[in-house]
């Protein structure tokens, strides 16, 4: 079985200075749409839910605006906004083009040792 390099790598969006978006968070977000109890979204996620609400108070203090909106009859419930959703597949569009790069620069890579050999 031959070994085959693998160059990764995951897209971290930040915002004056601080971690604003990045995989677990767009994952975050995607469950909150499918279900909008964010103890639910969180486990769906395999977060915990602190861990979820403090992600989701961070984001929305990072943005332009709320990406997500807690329901005032039930402090559980979140809204996501459609900023939020425009966030979602920007992000997505973002990764599917690295994804892409990703897989050119690999095969150039494995090109160059072969040339080297």
């Amino acid at each position: 079985m031959e070994n085959k390099y693998n160059i990764g790598g995951q897209i971290w969006v930040q915002k004056d200075g601080g971690n604003f978006m990045g995989p677990g968070r767009i994952n975050l977000l995607e469950k909150l749409i499918e279900n909008n109890n964010l103890k639910v979204a969180a486990k769906k996620a395999n977060i915990e839910y602190e861990v979820a609400l403090k992600n989701i108070v961070s984001i929305n203090k990072i943005a332009n605006e709320p990406l997500a909106i807690k329901d005032s009859s039930n402090e559980q419930l979140y809204t996501i906004t459609s900023y939020g959703k425009k966030i979602i597949q920007t992000y997505k569009e973002l990764k599917k083009e690295h994804e892409q790069f990703l897989e050119q620069i690999n095969i150039k890579f494995e090109k160059k040792l072969l040339d080297s050999k």
